[in-house]
């Protein structure tokens, strides 16, 4: 009879770790770090990563960098967080950051993928809710509206295009998502291309670390991906107590946290 030992959940492993989930969807915990991908052992792509709450092991091949909304309207004088009143110096502190971990992840020849709003000019994507949430007063700018060198995240203008330090970082093969809400999943076929190309394991920087970062964070766990927040290339605008909200979660509730340079700097994982 075939051994069906990877289908208990909780069960002990061989070496010594307790099995999560079954199949090929299964992690092994142990004491000291946590294997992403117990089923690809002897992968020469395997990978030992510092993070928090624990290390973790997976092959490089399974993961995506997604970077989140570094765009225009939100880091760039003139746009529309600088508009609205708020620190969009906070958003750019996110730059450098993601910076270093888009040439990382072209270095370890993982797939890239840029998430941003691109709205068409009609608005006929958006529900009342969405606009609600950023038009509070008949006075204040909302999406569509004109502002500046276009209008306010709309495709194909200024506003809603990658700040300048990034866009030299775009490559051809890179994945581009447009998405209509904060969550980059909803309304996109960020899905299906992850799923395609056997990507289980997502990266995430961008802005803001407390809104449309952490929707499509939450999401992502929601469907059984496995998340890690790359604190340093993430930013907002936002009060800080924000992003130590979503760093505390990313840590307890979706998966992982760590830094650029942990990212750029994992260990190989032999056997």
């Amino acid at each position: 009879m075939p051994d069906q030992s990877h289908r208990d959940i909780y069960a002990r492993t061989p070496d010594g770790g307790i099995q999560l989930a079954a199949s090929t969807d299964r992690w092994h915990l142990f004491d000291d770090h946590v294997h992403l991908a117990p089923f690809r052992r002897g992968d020469t792509r395997l990978r030992r990563f510092d993070a928090e709450l624990m290390p973790f092991i997976d092959s490089l091949d399974r993961g995506a960098l997604l970077v989140i909304d570094m765009q225009d309207d939100f880091c760039s004088p003139g746009g529309w967080t600088d508009a609205s009143g708020l620190d969009y110096n906070a958003c750019r502190a996110a730059i450098p950051g993601v910076q270093r971990a888009v040439q990382a992840a072209h270095g370890h020849r993982m797939w890239v993928v840029w998430v941003y709003w691109s709205n068409r000019p009609d608005l006929r994507n958006l529900g009342a809710p969405t606009l609600y949430a950023f038009k509070h007063k008949p006075d204040q700018k909302g999406i569509g509206e004109p502002l500046g060198k276009g209008s306010v995240l709309i495709q194909e203008t200024w506003n809603a295009q990658m700040v300048d330090e990034l866009l030299p970082l775009m490559r051809d093969e890179d994945v581009r998502i447009e998405k209509v809400r904060m969550n980059g999943f909803i309304g996109t076929h960020l899905d299906q291309v992850l799923r395609t190309q056997g990507i289980g394991t997502l990266y995430f920087t961008g802005v803001n670390i407390d809104q449309c970062v952490p929707t499509t964070m939450e999401e992502a766990c929601f469907r059984d991906y496995n998340c890690v927040l790359v604190e340093d290339a993430c930013a907002t605008s936002s009060p800080d107590y924000c992003k130590q909200s979503v760093v505390f979660n990313a840590k307890q509730c979706w998966g992982f946290s760590t830094t650029t340079e942990k990212f750029a700097a994992p260990s190989r994982v032999e056997g």
